[in-house]
């Protein structure tokens, strides 16, 4: 806060001097000082709260993405399943209608219904989440994304925000149900098929052409967006092409079904097609149950790709551009000082050793403060080991106060070649810097650069976290890391060659990148799971007078197990169609973003999307068969009892049977 004031002050001891006795010395020169002195371990306490602080802005980064997926997957469910439980209750709200309910009053008791529902849920939810924030927190903790000493207070303004977001989420949900409740007409009563007819509304046909119109609009947009660009655009582009599909359900399925049940219809005399028909027959019940398979498989999808995305354009932009032989990472927070890298450079075939020295910082844009990785570079050695082009300026100019930024940080900070900028690092300290080159590829250079004696006057402390070796022609890269490697353990750091290194580094980042999934999608599968088997239990119950009349016709309870069995597959079918077919124009539709900004091509996680559709299919299974098994035995004919004659009479008369009972349909 005061520029003319010093927050920290590094000491350098003497070679051989105690660090102890010269602590003692400076705390008996300031007496009077609020200034603590540290050694050891300890002399990391002045940049320990900006690192924890950095830490605690990502976890916040990563909780908000987690919020914004499970948002928009909890309303999507929960509208699906209240337009799923008016088209079930029709008859009875026909009834109410025809004993003389208002329109008004169908909608508000809709809604109050939802409310109801709604806050008692959102209790159970805050209920949960105290008591399950320290589960994910561990998570966090186990892959490292999250401070080791990092604790969630409970906070009751927090609790009062998340019951309300959920009583909101209900009420948002069951708005078109309600609507779709007040149009019931009351001589909808005397309606017996259970044929879906006139399911594509005309606020399906406006909800579906509008998001069908702005997917096409942003998919015109990605290849225009670069490489980060892409990936916000694409998660965005997924969610809207989930509510089209869905919109456009009624006349997607039942082409659907008939793909999907072909096979099984085929391969069967008369279940599979009895399966066919009744999927295709209850359009919104097929679609209602396959809507969570879908979005569970888009979302999955989807993120899987864009993690797959960056992690391959990453690894090809370093690929591209890495001259370097053979290269030096350090295994400790120390880094490689400066004897060690004149040492790696003093090595045979080792034409030159460009050591990177990396703290973290922020850009002060315009209207924000960039968080970034800045890196101290040797601009005479960065060409030995480095093919690097400027989209904008010339990296010869990278010395004094100057800065080389990447594109990326140059469109989210609006840096521009030739502006003066102004640059904090992680310890407050502010470096007014002229921008000289804006730099078309990173290759696993940090964002922002700078000369090292600009970085190294700012922050003494630095040490090499990479030492990048250049090698004389036909040198054998090999053998100079293993040389480098004997030296660089002296340091506690580890050398590999070029090959070894892009391994190493595109093995790291994918499981990054798959950790980072792992952590997105943890509570929205979750939450799709429970809606999937939610849905398909509330259509077992739709599907009981067709199970009873199915036992009445004379089918055995094995034939209704596997007629429920082929709809049930046939449903997960269609709505692992649909989310592929989502997930496919995302990944379509970055692919060619990332190749248009110089990216690399990236495979289709299929063996991912299967493995999330095999899930749903399990949990589908679960959830339609136990209720049918329930169901059988409700229905199950008993034997026939054999009357015994009196003696003496005639021929005994034939066994009677007891029929079944009757249930009601309402």
């Amino acid at each position: 806060p005061a520029p003319a004031e010093a927050d920290a002050v590094a000491v350098f001891a003497e070679p051989g001097a105690a660090a102890g006795t010269v602590a003692d010395a400076v705390r008996a020169a300031l007496p009077d000082s609020p200034l603590a002195v540290h050694t050891g371990t300890g002399k990391e306490s002045g940049t320990a709260g900006a690192n924890r602080a950095a830490a605690l802005d990502e976890v916040a980064t990563l909780l908000a993405i987690m919020a914004l997926i499970g948002c928009f997957v909890s309303v999507f469910v929960v509208s699906g399943t209240f337009a799923f439980s008016i088209a079930q209750r029709r008859r009875e709200l026909a009834l109410l209608r025809t004993v003389g309910a208002t329109p008004a009053q169908v909608t508000r008791m809709v809604t109050a219904e939802a409310a109801a529902l709604g806050a008692a849920a959102s209790a159970v939810g805050c209920l949960i989440g105290v008591q399950g924030s320290d589960g994910i927190t561990a998570v966090l903790q186990h892959y490292g994304m999250a401070p080791a000493d990092m604790e969630v207070p409970v906070s009751v303004p927090v609790l009062v925000i998340s019951f309300v977001i959920g009583l909101a989420v209900a009420l948002a949900g069951v708005l078109a149900a309600s609507r779709r409740a007040a149009r019931v007409r009351p001589a909808e009563t005397l309606r017996e098929s259970d044929t879906d007819t006139k399911v594509m509304t005309r606020g399906r046909w406006i909800t579906g052409g509008l998001f069908l119109a702005l997917a096409v609009l942003l998919l015109v947009q990605l290849p225009r967006a670069g490489d980060d660009g892409a990936v916000v655009i694409s998660l965005l582009l997924t969610e809207i092409l989930v509510i089209a599909m869905v919109a456009f359900a009624p006349l997607l399925v039942p082409p659907l079904v008939r793909v999907a049940a072909w096979p099984v219809a085929a391969l069967t005399r008369f279940t599979g097609t009895l399966a066919a028909d009744s999927a295709r027959a209850a359009v919104r019940r097929t679609a209602s149950c396959a809507a969570p398979i879908l979005v569970t498989v888009a979302v999955a999808g989807s993120l899987v790709s864009m993690s797959d995305a960056t992690s391959a354009s990453a690894v090809n932009d370093e690929r591209t551009h890495l001259r370097a032989g053979a290269v030096v990472e350090s295994g400790t927070r120390i880094g490689v000082p400066e004897e060690g890298v004149r040492e790696l450079g003093g090595l045979p075939d080792v034409r030159s050793a460009s050591p990177v020295e990396v703290t973290s910082g922020f850009l002060v844009g315009f209207n924000a403060l960039i968080p970034s990785d800045v890196g101290a570079v040797d601009p005479a050695r960065l060409a030995d080991s480095f093919e690097l082009k400027a989209a904008d300026g010339d990296l010869a100019g990278l010395r004094g106060d100057t800065v080389a930024v990447s594109r990326t940080l140059s469109a989210q900070a609006g840096w521009k070649t030739g502006d003066e900028v102004s640059l904090r690092l992680s310890d407050t300290t502010a470096l007014k810097l002229k921008v000289v080159a804006v730099l078309d590829a990173s290759a696993g250079l940090p964002g922002a650069l700078l000369p090292r004696d600009t970085l190294l006057d700012a922050d003494p402390g630095l040490a090499a976290g990479r030492v990048y070796l250049a090698l004389d022609e036909g040198a054998d890269a090999a053998q100079v890391a293993g040389a480098a490697d004997a030296v660089a353990r002296e340091y506690g750091a580890a050398a590999f060659d070029r090959e070894s290194w892009l391994e190493r580094s595109a093995a790291d980042s994918e499981r990054e990148g798959r950790i980072l999934v792992l952590v997105l999608l943890g509570m929205a599968l979750l939450y799709t799971g429970i809606a999937i088997a939610n849905t398909l239990v509330m259509a077992a119950e739709q599907r009981a007078s067709g199970v009873l009349l199915l036992r009445r016709l004379g089918a055995t309870g094995g034939q209704v197990l596997r007629s429920v069995l082929w709809e049930t597959l046939t449903v997960v079918v269609v709505g692992g169609i649909l989310g592929i077919a989502a997930a496919g124009v995302t990944v379509l539709g970055m692919s060619r973003a990332l190749d248009g900004a110089g990216g690399a091509s990236f495979p289709v996680p299929w063996a991912e999307m299967g493995g999330v559709l095999g899930g749903c299919l399990l949990i589908a299974m679960i959830a339609s068969l136990i209720p049918t098994v329930l169901q059988l035995r409700s229905t199950r004919t008993p034997r026939p009892k054999a009357v015994t004659p009196p003696p003496g009479a005639g021929l005994p008369t034939a066994p009677q049977e007891v029929e079944p009972p009757v249930h009601s349909r309402s």
